[in-house]
């Protein structure tokens, strides 16, 4: 029934439009019980492999996880962790002020997002912050759908954000666990108004900065890269000094003196210019 679920779901996304999906995995590393365990600490990411054989790349599914903490003593476990590398997008969600800092100055992660139940706010400064590092803002849209008061307090984090920091790099995502709480994308965009942005704003949240987001994402996976640039033809190479010599011939060619049978008559009759013979 699970797998039934997951199958209505993704098909549901593949015929309302959207090419490119990510499923996410929760884990709340605040868990004293998640984390006791002598080995790696996050859980492996779910064996797609039946769901991209039933699509056959008619759309690309992306692995992401959200972690949940409250501390800094995250960083050390993301850092040792195999199973973390795994994953396509990390996102991270803070439970209070000092994890909502971490996670806009230090959080090796390529996601902000809220419970919009715990009322934290990001100030200015970390706003800018995590913008300047490269970090996206999500916002949920599913549970405005379902819940009345959910929907109160997503709008007031939206706003906080325009206010903050003028809406930048804010990404819109469904976060539906069925097919019921799923939009389009021109419906999102349509949505996207009751949450202070643009119509810019809002077709970059959904489509651009998601492009964005994956990039980000993969460069940080891949860490330092060598390429490999191979030429298809023959390498023509310019002269340098050719150029110069054609520019100054042009510029002496320009500047020489005209011909003086060339030179202006005055009332009908040529003008020469006497010889100092002529002079008295």
């Amino acid at each position: 029934m699970y797998k039934l679920n997951w199958l209505v779901t993704k098909h549901r996304s593949h015929t309302v439009g959207y090419k490119t999906i990510a499923i996410e995995l929760f884990f709340d590393h605040s868990n004293r019980e998640n984390i006791k365990c002598l080995g790696d600490v996050f859980p492996k990411p779910h064996d797609l492999l039946w769901l991209e054989t039933f699509f056959q790349n008619k759309l690309k599914i992306l692995q992401r996880i959200t972690i949940c903490y409250a501390d800094a003593l995250v960083t050390h476990a993301m850092t040792n962790s195999i199973n973390l590398r795994k994953f396509h997008i990390i996102a991270g969600q803070p439970k209070n002020e000092a994890a909502l800092a971490h996670c806009c100055t230090s959080f090796n992660g390529d996601l902000l997002t809220f419970d919009a139940s715990n009322h934290i706010y990001v100030s200015r400064k970390a706003y800018q912050l995590a913008v300047k590092r490269g970090l996206f803002f999500e916002i949920k849209y599913s549970p405005c759908i379902t819940n009345t008061a959910v929907r109160k307090d997503l709008v007031k984090i939206a706003h906080n954000y325009f206010i903050k920091g003028k809406s930048k790099n804010i990404i819109i995502s469904s976060g539906a666990n069925n097919i019921f709480e799923l939009r389009g994308p021109q419906d999102v965009t349509n949505l996207s108004f009751i949450f202070s942005l643009s119509k810019d704003q809002a077709n970059c949240a959904i489509n651009r900065f998601g492009r964005q987001l994956f990039l980000r994402a993969e460069c940080r996976r891949l860490g330092k890269t060598i390429m490999v640039i191979k030429t298809c033809g023959p390498v023509v190479f310019s002269d340098s000094s050719e150029e110069k010599n054609e520019l100054g011939n042009n510029a002496a060619n320009i500047h020489e003196d005209p011909d003086p049978k060339e030179q202006p008559s005055v009332g009908g009759h040529r003008y020469s210019r006497p010889r100092n013979d002529e002079v008295m």
